[in-house]
Order: C-alpha cells, then sequence, then structure tokens
C-alpha cells in the first residue's frame, strides 16, 4: 500500500508542483481514507464484528478529522493563487 501511495504521489507531484499541489495530493488522500473506513463500516453492519466496530468508530472520526485540516489547508492556499498568473 506504501508503494502504491508512493508512486501515486510521484506522479502527481512534480517538481515543477507548489505548496497548493501538495495539500490537494494530501486532501485526495484523506478523502480515500475516509471512503475506505466508511464502506468496512457498511460492510461490517452485515458482518457485525464487534471488534472492527470499535476500530471503525475509533478511526473514522480521525480520518474525517485529518480531510478537514487538509481541505482548510487546500483552501486557504487556494484563496492565496492568482487565478489569472501565468504557470
Amino acid at each position: 500500500m506504501k508503494k502504491k501511495a508512493s508512486e501515486m504521489m510521484d506522479t502527481y507531484l512534480d517538481d515543477d508542483s507548489d505548496a497548493l499541489d501538495g495539500f490537494e495530493f494530501l486532501t485526495m488522500a484523506e478523502a480515500a481514507e475516509v471512503g475506505h473506513w466508511s464502506v468496512l463500516r457498511t460492510l461490517n453492519e452485515q458482518a457485525g464484528n464487534a471488534q472492527l466496530r470499535g476500530l471503525i468508530d475509533w478511526a473514522l472520526p480521525i480520518q474525517e478529522r485529518h480531510f478537514q485540516d487538509v481541505l482548510r489547508g487546500s483552501v486557504k492556499l487556494a484563496g492565496e493563487e492568482d487565478p489569472n498568473e501565468k504557470a
């Protein structure tokens, strides 16, 4: 999993990437984590594994907080960008 994430990051971010590009990548990664834990929660509703439910109940709010944090960072950096500046 770590290797895949590293490859995705290398594909998305290059030498010309700026802080906003980095935060956008983090926003996508954190959104994927929220999605993963949400899917796992739904699957476990049928499986009924109490230990897994405990883990999900612990992890999902953390991932949601991470997502909100990087989203705020992305939005803040986007607000500081000049949309008319030529790259």
